[in-house]
């Protein structure tokens, strides 16, 4: 019977003692995901600055797809949100319980016509930049 009770409170301990590193890894995991999704648009929007031409919103041009997908909360990812705000010219996100980190693309014009994109965690998304000459030349992101 003692042996059970050690054997239990020997488990708690360990668990008190492991979870604080279980968590930074967590955290530290989803950032590097969303770090790289973000290099991933910012290499689309450039991709399209240096090689494509611009056309008018309503016409049909170059585009580039990205794939998004956001983690959902688990064992291995903390819950994030992700967004694209083409006011400010900024991509950011934001995970549970952390500063958000935003990240400006020099040189871009960022548009989202319909309002700032917002991912949450979990969720899959195909991002498609098109490059568009209306009042000068932006990105647009739908």
């Amino acid at each position: 019977m003692i042996r059970a009770v050690l054997a239990v409170c020997l488990t708690v301990a360990l668990l008190a003692a492991v979870t604080p590193a279980v968590d930074e890894g967590r955290e530290r995991r989803t950032a590097i995901h969303l770090d790289r999704v973000v290099d991933r648009i910012d290499r689309a929007v450039r991709s399209l600055q240096a090689h494509e031409d611009p056309t008018a919103p309503s016409v049909a041009g170059a585009r580039r797809l990205v794939s998004v997908h956001l983690p959902e909360r688990s064992w291995t990812a903390v819950g994030a949100r992700l967004w694209i705000d083409g006011e400010r010219d900024q991509i950011g996100y934001r995970l549970d319980g952390a500063r958000a980190r935003r990240t400006r693309l020099p040189g871009v014009d960022l548009r989202t016509p319909d309002g700032r994109v917002v991912l949450d965690g979990g969720s899959r998304r195909r991002l498609e930049l098109s490059l568009v000459r209306d009042d000068g030349v932006g990105v647009a992101v739908g």
